[in-house]
């Protein structure tokens, strides 16, 4: 096993070194081999574990994306699609599932990786009770809006072929494994290939991920931007947004792309084996926001309060 992480980037690492380098440096080096609890240090273990806390609207999200993908593997299977009843019931039992799990710290301990650890139980958080009741409110209206969606209806025709669900993959920019993944890749009949990102909280701006989506499926399948439509579907409202992707869109994120992989190789003193500088380098970031979700709040002194 390799002493330190290999070398990518995603838009989710983006995100978290944007949040905070402390938490960047806790999530991306200071947990790697902390699995290895017979060779690796207390810090690396504790980090390790933490690292794999979640919370209810990661779990909720996380279920969501499963419930839409097992509806549309149905679809490409043949058979008929899950009813709305099933669909609602399987995720209230693996939320509850998920809450259940997390009052036995000692087995999340052993097995973190496979076990579910809600961050809002482990810290004892006051907000429990809220989220609960939001999450409940929320699948109600994710599944409902489901088989309402533009997507569906595109999916409902014969003519669409669906061509990725969920699939991890990788691209190369500036040098660097760049990671992908589409909730769902779909051609319609017209030829133009349909990239669908199912989302289930508040509307936001998510174009910058949609164009990163677009210049992978235009070098993959080798089609033009013409025939690429990026759309966002809000599960939670019902409503979507839909994008087209310009050689321009697509420089200018490739070009964002590249000052993030520069800044993120600056926090390397070595780039070949991917050796962080010494943590003290990564500094943190506090602020009320931030800190009060973080999973390495346990560890970290310098978190706000």
């Amino acid at each position: 096993m390799a002493q330190y992480p290999q070398w990518s980037y995603s838009q989710s690492r983006a995100s978290m070194f944007d949040e905070c380098l402390r938490k960047y440096y806790y999530h991306y080096y200071g947990a790697h081999n902390g699995w290895k609890t017979e060779t690796a240090d207390e810090m690396q273990v504790r980090l390790y574990r933490l690292k794999q806390l979640s919370n209810l609207y990661l779990v909720f999200g996380d279920l969501a994306h499963r419930m839409c993908e097992s509806a549309v593997r149905s679809r490409e299977e043949g058979k008929d699609k899950p009813r709305e009843h099933f669909l609602e019931q399987m995720m209230r039992k693996l939320l509850n599932q998920a809450y259940v799990e997390s009052m036995d710290q000692e087995q999340w301990r052993q097995d973190p990786k496979n076990r579910v650890m809600l961050s809002e139980m482990y810290y004892g958080d006051d907000t429990l009770d809220d989220r609960i009741a939001t999450i409940k409110e929320r699948v109600s209206a994710c599944v409902s809006n489901l088989y309402q969606t533009l997507t569906w209806e595109d999916l409902s025709r014969a003519s669409t072929t669906i061509l990725e669900i969920e699939k991890w993959d990788t691209m190369l920019l500036h040098d660097t494994r760049v990671y992908v993944k589409m909730d769902l890749l779909y051609r319609r009949r017209n030829g133009n290939i349909v990239i669908v990102d199912w989302k289930t909280g508040k509307e936001d701006d998510f174009s910058d991920q949609l164009m990163l989506y677009a210049s992978y499926v235009k070098e993959h399948y080798q089609v033009p931007l013409e025939q690429i439509e990026l759309r966002v579907e809000y599960l939670l409202t019902g409503t979507h947004k839909q994008y087209t992707a310009t050689e321009e869109d697509i420089a200018k994120v490739e070009e964002n792309v590249g000052r993030y992989i520069e800044e993120m190789r600056s926090c390397v003193a070595d780039e070949y084996y991917n050796r962080p500088k010494d943590v003290s380098y990564f500094t943190p970031m506090p602020s009320r926001v931030a800190c009060r979700d973080c999973n390495f709040r346990e560890v970290c002194s310098e978190r706000a309060v």
